[in-house]
């Protein structure tokens, strides 16, 4: 049986967002070979730093001109900027999503980060990658306790992929890969507004980085861009 998608569930190309007014934070990691800098292209515009040898590279880029690279023996490379209430996802709607290829196949005892406000056992907010082999978004109600939505993936190396996860309006959580919805969960909870940096690549650990590379990573606020299946970006996310 066929599955009709809604068009509102498309992601956007190049052209337009509808939702730009909505994006906190858009990570296009374009650059040249090696740089360690890299630009917030919403219209929020946060300061990103990148600490510990964490790069650019044209090696291996999804969309435009680089990619960030996290690979290495360096476990605390990461990508960081200070605490927002752009990153407080509260009790509200959101996505936050990336393109990410394994140069590694993730350990089943370890953890990568793509995108989060996590680390030690307090004020803890929410996390998004890969936790002892399952692809998860964790989130914190107390900011000492830790929640879960997501279910057991391996990844093929050297291959890119959509990752999202999205909460709608009837507090469906839903995380994505390439489209397809990967696990759900009803989430009514407040997230609790974390005061720690918002990490790329790793947590507040510092030992947890993506074994790979990453690249258009996007966080919305407020909207639920996907809130079910959807056909995966085919383009750079648009800067307006």
């Amino acid at each position: 049986m066929s599955m009709i998608l809604s068009p509102y569930r498309f992601a956007t190309g190049a052209g337009g967002d509808p939702y730009w007014s909505s994006v906190k934070l858009l990570c296009h990691f374009d650059g040249t070979n090696g740089q360690t800098t890299t630009v917030d292209s919403s219209g929020a515009a946060h300061t990103l730093t990148m600490a510990n040898t964490a790069s650019l590279s044209t090696s291996s880029p999804k969309f435009g001109t680089a990619s960030l690279d996290i690979t290495g023996a360096d476990a605390a490379k990461r990508v960081y900027t200070a605490d927002h209430a752009d990153w407080n996802l509260g009790a509200g709607q959101f996505t936050i999503e990336a393109f990410v290829k394994f140069t590694a196949l993730p350990d089943a005892g370890a953890v990568h980060g793509i995108a989060s406000q996590f680390g030690g056992s307090s004020n803890m907010g929410w996390f998004f990658g890969v936790v002892f082999g399952s692809f998860a978004f964790y989130y914190s109600t107390t900011g000492s306790d830790s929640n879960s939505v997501g279910t057991i993936w391996t990844p093929t190396i050297d291959t890119w992929y959509h990752l999202a996860v999205d909460r709608d309006a009837s507090n469906v959580l839903r995380t994505y890969r390439d489209g397809g919805i990967h696990s759900s969960a009803t989430v009514a909870s407040t997230i609790f507004d974390s005061t720690r940096a918002l990490v790329l690549g790793n947590d507040e650990n510092l030992d947890r980085s993506f074994a790979g590379y990453i690249d258009e990573l996007r966080i919305t606020k407020g909207v639920a861009r996907y809130a079910g299946a959807f056909t995966a970006p085919s383009a750079a996310f648009p800067n307006f």
